[in-house]
């Protein structure tokens, strides 16, 4: 069975931030940062019980050659992605996800 991934408002945001940083002319990695989302969402497309849970039915997928981490939840069929974190930021600020 495959789950429908949904970016919640901020992840959205968080995506398209951390998209313009790799984006810059001296970085251009940005398409490199979109492959990995994106394959990092097939596997939650896929399988999203292959993550951890953190708290509660909060889990997290880490990126691979970048420093972000997906913070979801499932409901249903439908994988919520609730945040695109810098894994550099503040821990505590996560907090409100739930």
């Amino acid at each position: 069975m495959a789950f429908n991934v949904i970016f919640k408002e901020l992840a959205q945001i968080e995506v398209a931030e951390a998209w313009q940083w790799y984006q810059q002319p001296d970085i251009q990695m940005g398409d490199a940062f979109l492959f990995e989302l994106e394959r990092t969402s097939s596997f939650l497309a896929s399988n999203p019980y292959l993550y951890p849970k953190v708290e509660q039915d909060l889990r997290r997928a880490h990126l691979n050659r970048f420093p972000y981490t997906l913070f979801y939840v499932v409901d249903g069929d439908t994988v919520n992605v609730l945040s695109c974190f810098h894994q550099h930021r503040d821990p505590k600020s996560r907090d409100d996800l739930l």
